[in-house]
């Protein structure tokens, strides 16, 4: 694993477990102030910043999050992405929001030399079968 591997894996554990934590003080360092989250369900509705905030503490809980399949590829100087299939347990006003979640997050080093994710794109995971089986064959070269 990249030190910017390393990085970015500790970055986004602390960014969830202060989630978990409901430590609004942490949310708000880790994430840019451009900040977005999309889901797949609303494909064109995007969350901002401050709308993830003021719920991420209070209508929008999580009691466990833990990452698997973790990859973090280094785009540019200054731009890193993560995916990652996310087990987790949380609630939207009483509505159960459970992993796992494929997630895709854009992380970006901001002005004062700190990492900070800037976007968020969350679906289900594809399911095993044919179709992934064929895309495993282009990666091997068959």
């Amino acid at each position: 694993m990249t030190d910017l591997a390393a990085t970015i894996e500790q970055l986004s554990n602390r960014w969830m477990q202060a989630w978990v934590r409901k430590d609004r003080s942490v949310l708000e360092q880790m994430l840019a102030s451009d900040f977005a989250l999309v889901v797949s369900a609303t494909p064109g509705h995007r969350l901002d910043r401050a709308s993830w905030l003021a719920t991420a503490c209070t209508r929008y809980t999580c009691s466990e999050f833990r990452y698997r399949d973790v990859q973090v590829r280094d785009l540019q100087d200054g731009i890193a992405v993560m995916s990652s299939i996310a087990e987790f347990s949380a609630e939207i006003d009483g509505i159960a929001r459970c992993g796992p979640m494929f997630l895709t997050d854009v992380w970006r080093l901001g002005e004062s030399g700190q990492w900070q994710v800037c976007a968020r794109y969350s679906s289900h995971p594809e399911p095993g079968g044919a179709s992934s089986s064929a895309v495993n064959l282009l990666e091997q070269g068959k």
